[in-house]
């Protein structure tokens, strides 16, 4: 089925069920299926009269999630093609989602542009194809325009991707196949309500928590992600009040959560006993965050069985694997020097993270309509329990990235989607590594970056997400180097840290560190998503601007 079939069907048979917009203050303004479906409907109506056709493209760049859900299905059901972006503050050189905007307006060859208000823009051409959310045209009648599941439905945009912005092509096939195996992963049912903070410009916010409730169909409930990032409580309000069944929340996310609740303790109580799936991805699983989330939740009803580490990508539309329904996370200990060197996954005796074992949670098995395979470098698939790279095929992977074929030919063989993960399959669960990117090789050895990170946050000084590690070639001695940059700690303070992390990398890793950099918390890059962007911080050391 197309998306349009999928909103009439949910309009039809649950035109009681929709989606609640949380304001700040905890109030919900409440948008039903068969209201969506009517608004949007009068809305693509309008676009028409606009003179846009199917196969047309729009960019969705508004501040609210009903004005964005609402533009998006208006693009359904006239066959226009949408994209959804980070609504730019302003158009400084300086900002990244502006630039990102240019960058996609350019690409797409000068799409309309959905707002929610003016801004600062100078480009002539840009603001020419401007259409602030007010004016959008309401035209009585249902558009007459026929799709089928194989036609494009949306680009998506990875969230990392700025200065050279890469759009994944996703069709009604795509979306509705990803989704179907989504809810009978999670055993979604009318009578679930799924919550979220998540931006609908990222894939998990837009597919995971506002398509599939739709498609399932069930009630969803959305928090603004700003309002989410300023107070945190708001999510757990929500949890609690609306007793949602379905949730997310990956490690930075977590970690601003177990933040606000050391800084505000509660004496009320919440219940968060309903949550049956609270998903954890979008980044490499820490155990220590998990864990101590979990432990916080704990206290407040939350199972720690429905904690469920699962793995997912743009590129696959969203989901590629899911650990089962309500059982406790797969937590397992490898000998990490068999590992890193030869690449073969061996079970430690010790349970422990430590130098001879590294501790990695399972991200499950793959959904439905999707295969996993591990490769080595040649591309000669490898047996269970041995580590390679990570690729993927099956119905809901993307044809491509938009106008950008050798783009599209580098991360494909045959039909084989080349994640750019690492990772390998033990016991019938894939664990992942780390992305290949990331790996830093020292000793004869492959370490990744986020390990390196997680064991530098067993200091009390340093918490999740104020490090970051990466490695380089000395472009001067063509010895490898291993870079620490460390936001929030005083400068008088950075030569007893230093010493004391490089003593805890040589204890438990047997490595040098070879440098640290202090760097200010608002100078850690990050994806729209809240991934850490290594590279850009590597690359600004190799420019010399963290030279005295």
């Amino acid at each position: 089925m197309t998306l349009p079939e999928q909103l009439r069907k949910a309009s039809t048979h649950f035109p009681n069920l929709g989606t609640y917009y949380i304001r700040e203050d905890g109030v919900a303004d409440f948008q039903s299926y068969s209201q969506l479906l009517e608004e949007a409907s009068t809305m693509a109506s309008g676009l028409i009269s606009l003179g846009m056709n199917p196969g047309d493209k729009a960019i969705i760049a508004t501040t609210e999630n009903r004005q964005t859900i609402t533009v998006l299905w208006a693009c359904f059901l006239s066959g226009v093609i949408p994209t959804i972006l980070q609504p730019p503050e302003t158009f400084t050189e300086h900002n990244p989602a502006a630039v990102k905007l240019m960058n996609v307006f350019l690409q797409l060859c000068n799409p309309v542009v959905f707002t929610s208000g003016k801004t600062h823009i100078t480009d002539p051409l840009l603001v020419s194809r401007i259409i602030l959310w007010k004016d959008i045209p309401k035209k009585p009648g249902v558009p007459d325009i026929k799709v089928s599941e194989n036609d494009l439905a949306f680009i998506q945009y990875s969230s990392g991707s700025t200065g050279d912005p890469k759009g994944i092509m996703l069709s009604h096939r795509n979306l509705t196949l990803n989704i179907e195996a989504i809810i009978q992963g999670l055993n979604l049912q009318p009578h679930d309500h799924g919550g979220s903070w998540m931006p609908l410009y990222h894939d998990m916010g837009l597919i995971g928590y506002h398509l599939t409730p739709v498609i399932c169909p069930c009630n969803q409930y959305h928090i603004e992600t700003i309002d989410f990032i300023k107070n945190p409580g708001l999510w757990l309000d929500m949890l609690s009040n609306q007793k949602i069944t379905v949730s997310g929340c990956p490690n930075f996310g977590q970690a601003l959560v177990l933040r606000f609740l050391k800084r505000r303790p509660r004496e009320n109580k919440w219940d968060f006993s309903p949550l049956k799936a609270l998903l954890n991805g979008a980044e490499p699983i820490s155990g220590k965050i998990m864990e101590e989330f979990t432990h916080a939740m704990k206290d407040h009803g939350f199972h720690p069985q429905a904690m469920m580490p699962v793995y997912g990508m743009a590129e696959a539309t969203l989901a590629i694997s899911f650990s089962p329904l309500m059982t406790l996370p797969v937590i397992t200990s490898f000998e990490s020097n068999t590992l890193d060197s030869s690449g073969k996954a061996v079970k430690s005796v010790s349970t422990h993270q430590g130098r001879h074992s590294r501790t990695l949670i399972s991200v499950g098995r793959p959904i439905k309509h999707v295969t996993i395979r591990i490769v080595d470098e040649g591309g000669n698939e490898l047996p269970e329990n041995h580590g390679g790279h990570i690729q993927v095929k099956g119905g809901s992977i993307t044809s491509g990235y938009y106008s950008q074929p050798e783009a599209t030919a580098a991360v494909f063989n045959d039909e084989w989607l080349l994640t750019g993960d690492m990772g390998f399959i033990f016991e019938g669960n894939l664990y992942i590594s780390g992305r290949y990117k990331d790996i830093i090789f020292m000793n004869g050895r492959n370490h990744y970056a986020h390990d390196l990170e997680n064991l530098a946050c067993t200091l009390d000084e340093i918490s999740y997400g104020k490090i970051i590690i990466g490695g380089i070639t000395d472009p001067r001695t063509g010895k490898e180097k291993v870079l620490a940059f460390l936001a929030s700690v005083p400068e008088s303070q950075a030569s007893e840290m230093f010493h004391r992390l490089k003593s805890l990398f040589r204890k438990n890793l047997g490595i040098s560190l070879d440098e640290l950099i202090l760097i200010r918390s608002n100078e850690i890059p990050k994806t729209s998503s809240g991934k850490i962007q290594r590279y850009r911080l590597i690359q600004r050391y190799l420019n010399g601007e963290f030279r005295n």
